[in-house]
């Protein structure tokens, strides 16, 4: 009998182990996500500002692409550690672009349109954070509006 203890002991430090993982795994996977999209976030604003400074300095001239605000290329990849870069990686998690849209639309975050467009800042979701289901795709018009193209609500992407 004095053998079979340990075995039964190890089956529990086994179950225990996969209980863990089974209630942890979501929990840090959903911490991961709210993480990254602070991350697209605080991008977004940067170019936000960006763009306000460069209008400021350039009035009546229509803002061409990222590179114009000074970054390095025209989109930008924030990476799981929060840089932001002019190239993707393997760590990437959100590449940002500048869009005109002629119409209000999903891949605009229902932002956009009017006569002439003006522009939205677009964070895609890329990689692993593709999974994120309840925000998608972050826009910032440049009326300041903020947008997702999820089905969760702005106040629940935005500042959350």
């Amino acid at each position: 009998m004095k053998g079979d203890s340990g075995a039964f002991d190890l089956l529990i430090v086994f179950l225990a182990a996969i209980l863990l993982t089974i209630l942890a795994l979501p929990m840090f996977r959903s911490y991961t996500l709210r993480e990254h999209n602070k991350m697209a976030e605080a991008a977004l604003e940067d170019a936000q500002a960006r763009a306000r400074n460069w209008r400021a300095m350039h009035p009546g001239r229509r803002l061409g692409s990222l590179e114009d605000l000074g970054y390095p290329a025209i989109a930008l990849y924030v990476t799981s550690d929060g840089t932001v870069r002019g190239a993707a990686n393997l760590a990437s998690v959100y590449r940002i672009s500048l869009a005109y849209p002629s119409a209000a639309a999903e891949e605009n975050c229902g932002l956009g349109g009017g006569d002439p467009p003006d522009y939205v800042l677009i964070a895609e979701p890329i990689q692993t954070q593709r999974i994120d289901d309840r925000c998608g795709r972050l826009c910032i018009a440049a009326t300041g509006r903020h947008g997702n193209s999820g089905p969760a609500s702005v106040q629940e992407c935005w500042g959350r």
